[in-house]
């Protein structure tokens, strides 16, 4: 009980010091803000009230657009129909990531999600597959599994739970989607349980002369935006959390040298696969995202051992249809905050870290981060 007493304090202030949380302020739009603001609508309920301040004139990253199964459990979470989030997101299946050139060149191997074969008895199946491999009685692991399997052959199939006991019965995949209609799906969710969003660009934040909290936000327009609680999703500028708090940035370039990302849409080409493609280059590697509408592309690379001039031309000249747009640069520095919640603000996505994104896992720490919040919430 005093360690939990001091974790409170540590987060909300000596008890019954402050008034009870009652407004949620989410600064930033985007993936991570329109996930949380999804989120805290639908498991907080009506007890606070939630607002999200971002701004047109900022541009948002938006290249987090392949997923991994616990999206599944998110979108479930949060209350959407799966077949109008694939229609409005522009989204495909996604069984699994294809690792090409990785070991060497012309090498390909998919990491499927879900199982590989079927149990039985109390072993599991690449217990006996490693037993046969012995013997030269059994293929390759990937032919155990229809994650992998199916992909090569552009083939995708939604569970069938009456069919328990089948390989059918429990087929796990993720999704590919275009996160900036994905934000703007969950915003149109997120407004309709009450949400208030609020245009405009920050240009102060107020802190408490005492406790160093944080007391309000203050508009280009004047506007002062109060609260109790903020989230700050402002991505890599991180208002909040880095410019307001103070809160250091960890560089983690001496464990991961990426420090670049260039992406770009192309046109769609058949057939369309229900995978990722990471292909492995000389001082990095390329993502394939394939949407209904298009293929997302881009290539993350470290500048250290590459020019961007060289970087661009790999990228684009490995394209699968005709370029749609013009590249857009992405600098970053990998890392993390040291520390995501401090005082009475937590951070969420860009703003608390970013890291190449090689297992699409990206926003997947967006939803763990809104989970493990919504689990200590008052």
């Amino acid at each position: 009980q005093n360690n939990r007493s001091e974790r409170y304090r540590c987060y909300f202030g000596t008890a019954m010091s402050i008034a009870p949380i009652k407004n949620i302020v989410i600064v930033g739009g985007g993936t991570a803000g329109w996930m949380t603001a999804a989120a805290f609508s639908k498991l907080l309920g009506n007890q606070y009230a939630i607002r999200v301040v971002e701004s047109d004139e900022i541009a948002t990253i938006g290249v987090g657009e392949a997923t991994i199964p616990p999206i599944r459990v998110f979108n479930a979470m949060v209350g959407i129909d799966e077949d109008e989030f694939l229609r409005r997101t522009q989204g495909t299946f996604k069984l699994g990531i294809e690792f090409v050139n990785w070991g060497n060149i012309g090498d390909s191997y998919i990491h499927g999600f879900g199982k590989i074969g079927q149990d039985l008895g109390i072993a599991s199946c690449h217990q006996y597959w490693l037993k046969q491999r012995q013997s030269n009685a059994a293929s390759e692991l990937d032919n155990y599994s229809l994650n992998t399997l199916a992909p090569r052959s552009a083939k995708y199939i939604r569970s069938v739970p009456e069919m328990a006991t089948s390989p059918l019965g429990d087929i796990a995949n993720a999704f590919h989607f275009d996160a900036g209609l994905y934000a703007q799906y969950l915003r149109g969710m997120s407004e309709a349980r009450g949400v208030i969003r609020t245009e405009g660009k920050i240009v102060q934040t107020i802190l408490h002369s005492e406790t160093g909290f944080i007391e309000a936000v203050i508009l280009a327009s004047g506007e002062k935006v109060t609260g109790d609680f903020f989230i700050d999703c402002s991505g890599t500028r991180a208002l909040l959390i880095g410019q307001a708090l103070g809160i250091p940035y960890e560089d983690w370039s001496h464990w991961l040298p990426c420090d670049r990302a260039i992406a770009v849409p192309c046109a769609s080409v058949s057939p369309l696969l229900p995978i990722t493609r990471s292909t492995a280059r000389s001082a990095g590697w390329q993502w394939r995202i394939p949407l209904q509408h298009r293929i997302g592309n881009g290539h993350v690379y470290s500048s250290r051992f590459m020019s961007q001039d060289e970087a661009t031309s790999i990228l684009m000249n490995n394209l699968d249809g005709e370029a749609l747009a013009e590249p857009r640069y992405i600098p970053f520095v990998p890392g993390r905050r040291k520390q995501t919640w401090f005082k009475n603000c937590a951070a969420i996505g860009l703003a608390s870290g970013f890291f190449e994104p090689i297992e699409s896992t990206n926003i997947h720490l967006i939803q763990t981060a809104i989970q493990r919040i919504v689990h200590l919430f008052p």
